[in-house]
């Protein structure tokens, strides 16, 4: 049986989220939360999910120990997803893999569409993994900065080659 408080929040929830930026569709998709608890703090605009949880709009999926939304009067304003890791995927574009990220803490800022991985944190697009202690990810920039603060920590990357066009546009004269 569904707590009377979880069917409240729910609700409050897919009045109170505006859709996070991705693709078209997953935009015009419902936010589904599942966790072990909820609360929630009009006036400080935040909903806090706590407990395993699991969050979905069409091809977004986040899964975390701990997951904050923070709204202010212009409607979504941040996600912060906390865990050991807390993972991020989603279909940025319709001829595209999936992205992937994972860090302790996620911080995706709606706005901006930039997305910040922290400690032990990592990021796969198409190919191409990153990872470090400190990720940030501008997603209609199509930019990644990645640094470890401390000297004895290094960046790891992973790029792949330039993929061969199409064997019929190549042979054109």
């Amino acid at each position: 049986m569904i707590h009377p408080i979880s069917n409240t929040l729910i609700l409050v929830l897919s009045f109170w989220v505006a859709a996070v930026q991705a693709l078209p569709e997953d935009t015009q998709q419902e936010i589904r939360i599942a966790s072990d608890k909820a609360f929630l703090d009009k006036p400080k605009g935040e909903l806090i999910y706590t407990g395993n949880v699991r969050l979905n709009q069409g091809s977004l999926k986040i899964e975390a120990d701990k997951v904050t939304i923070i709204r202010d009067e212009t409607g979504l304003k941040q996600v912060v997803a906390e865990g050991k890791p807390a993972r991020y995927e989603q279909v940025l574009n319709q001829d595209q893999e999936k992205t992937k990220a994972y860090g302790e803490t996620i911080i995706y800022l709606t706005k901006s569409k930039q997305l910040t991985l922290l400690k032990n944190a990592g990021l796969q697009k198409q190919g191409n993994e990153f990872s470090g202690e400190r990720i940030v990810y501008l997603i209609d920039q199509q930019k990644v900065k990645a640094e470890s603060p401390q000297e004895d920590q290094r960046i790891r990357m992973v790029i792949q080659p330039e993929q061969q066009k199409n064997s019929s546009e190549s042979t054109k004269e």
